[in-house]
Parts: C-alpha cells; sequence; structure tokens
C-alpha cells in the first residue's frame, strides 16, 4: 500500500512540476516574466520635409495616433529639413505611405492600404479627393507597414 502512495505522490509531484514548468516557458515564449503584460499597440506614422529643396520621407512610432504623428514632426525638424509634415498615421494593420513629387511643386499625400501599392493608390485617391493634382511618377517618401 504505501509503494501505491508513493506512486500516486511521485505522480502528482511530476504532474504539479511539468504544468509549472510549462507556465515558466509560456511566460517566457511570450518575452517577458509571468504576470507582466505587455501593450503592444502601436501607431506608425510618416511625413515628409524639404531638405536643399528635396522632398525627404520620414517614419516614427508612438504610443497614440497623436504621438507618433509629433515624432515625426519632431524626427523631420531634427534633421534639418523645412515644412515638415505628419502625413499619415495609424495604429491599425495597414501600411501608411507619404507620395510626392520631385516636380517642384512640393505636394505630399498620404494613404494607407494593405500593401504599399494600395496605400500608394489611396495617397493619389485623397490628394485628388483635396482637389490637389499629383505628378504620376509622385514616388514613396517613406512607408511603414505592421
Amino acid at each position: 500500500m504505501l509503494r501505491g502512495r508513493s506512486t500516486v505522490t511521485v505522480s502528482a509531484l511530476s504532474a504539479v512540476g511539468v504544468a509549472a514548468a510549462m507556465l515558466c516557458a509560456a511566460a517566457a515564449w511570450a518575452g517577458g516574466p509571468g504576470g507582466v503584460v505587455e501593450d503592444t499597440d502601436l501607431s506608425r506614422a510618416v511625413g515628409s520635409g524639404l531638405v536643399d529643396g528635396l522632398l525627404v520621407g520620414y517614419t516614427a512610432t508612438g504610443p497614440t495616433n497623436e504621438v507618433a504623428a509629433a515624432n515625426v514632426v519632431s524626427l523631420c525638424q531634427g534633421a534639418g529639413a523645412d515644412q515638415c509634415s505628419s502625413d499619415e498615421v495609424t495604429n491599425d494593420v495597414f501600411c501608411v505611405v507619404t507620395v510626392g513629387a520631385d516636380d517642384g511643386s512640393g505636394l505630399v499625400a498620404g494613404g494607407a492600404g494593405g500593401t504599399i501599392a494600395a496605400a500608394r493608390e489611396d495617397a493619389f485617391a485623397n490628394a485628388t479627393r483635396a482637389g490637389v493634382a499629383l505628378d504620376p511618377a509622385a514616388r514613396v517618401l517613406a512607408s511603414s507597414c505592421p
């Protein structure tokens, strides 16, 4: 009878040990210690500015759309660019782009979509809705995808 109890006890202790090991492994797998919840929400912004008369694109992140937009403008200004703007921002699963032409107009537009190509198309659509005609050769100045 004692032997049967020790087998049950050993089996129970082994099960507890395996469960504890799995919990520790799960915490390590998740990238942090047990009991810590990491906030994975992140906003991404793209913006543009002028450096020596040429359009340049920038990307930045932040915990909210507002912070990400402010960060991309700050990054642009910190790089010495003029006429810095945040052109598109998202906290969703879309790619965001800023598009501008090297035609001297200084016109830029932002867009979002499932791919960089779709986001570029959205930028052209946004420009059209705003009554602005972007040069069809306008290039993606900056992009950010999840």
